[in-house]
């Protein structure tokens, strides 16, 4: 079951504290991250997080902060509307046996033994989550303020799994609002997702994920000659996820974690 590979991966400390705010915005809710200590001569550039299946998790509050530490405010968009799955669910393969689970709690059992995941699926179609998008899109882009003695903010899109697909989506749009698109080890791609892109885009794999073989292929047929900056990276030793979720225990994971997070930092501050 290749889906099996979305979800795995290690929660964000229950105990971390988030530095940024929850909100709604065009009836979805958001997590903003803003600068705390942002030099009024720098860049006022903007980040969309298009999160996992985790939504807004504490994993993905803990990454939108790292970013917000660089100078980008940033925000993650819930397109899940509140029914993202439940950390506790990284914990356990689909398919196999529940009971079988000693480091689960039975509180931590009977939250998994009720998430239908097909159901779940049909909820949060690609088509759906795009449908949300396209409204979110507009209106966050009025919320941001021009600064009339700088150059206009530029919004980059980064997208981890499945907001990967929806973050190449934002790259086939010509708008001046968007700077440069990041995907880390996304999920479910089709071709046409690829094509057409307007925008630069980094693309990050891991080395042991079931949709890594095909995406590599897919890249190398549509990409090249096409006119777009593109790069596209595989981390050696990693899983999917690892860009999000990361064991940060485990040295090799942790240092690739970073490895990514400054490959893509470089990559915003490039475009």
């Amino acid at each position: 079951m290749s889906t099996c590979y979305c979800f795995k991966g290690t929660s964000g400390d229950p105990a971390y504290e988030p530095q940024g705010s929850f909100s709604t915005l065009a009836g979805l809710p958001i997590y903003r991250s803003t600068p705390q200590d942002k030099d009024t001569n720098s860049h006022r550039d903007i980040i969309l997080y298009l999160p996992d299946g985790f939504g807004l998790a504490k994993h993905n509050q803990r990454l939108a902060d790292k970013y917000a530490q660089c100078g980008y405010e940033t925000v993650v968009l819930d397109y899940f509307e509140g029914d993202a799955l439940p950390d506790t669910f990284m914990l356990y393969t689909p398919g196999t046996d529940l009971d079988a689970y000693e480091n689960l709690s039975s509180e931590q059992k009977e939250t998994i033994r009720k998430i239908d995941m097909p159901s779940w699926l049909d909820r949060h179609t690609p088509a759906h989550i795009s449908s949300l998008i396209d409204k979110f899109f507009p209106e966050f882009c009025s919320t941001i303020e021009e600064d009339k003695e700088g150059p206009r903010p530029k919004i980059h899109i980064l997208g981890h799994c499945f907001g990967g697909k929806h973050a190449f989506k934002l790259a086939q749009l010509d708008h001046e609002n968007i700077g440069s698109v990041l995907v880390f080890h996304p999920s479910f791609l089709e071709p046409s997702d690829i094509e057409n892109l307007k925008k630069p885009v980094l693309v990050g794999c891991a080395e042991t994920d079931v949709f890594t073989p095909d995406l590599i292929q897919m890249m190398l047929n549509h990409l090249p000659g096409r006119g777009t900056a593109w790069k596209f990276l595989v981390y050696g030793g990693t899983q999917h996820g690892f860009a999000t979720r990361p064991d940060l225990g485990n040295e090799l994971t942790a240092k690739m974690f970073q490895q990514a997070f400054d490959d893509g930092l470089q990559w915003l501050r490039a475009n």
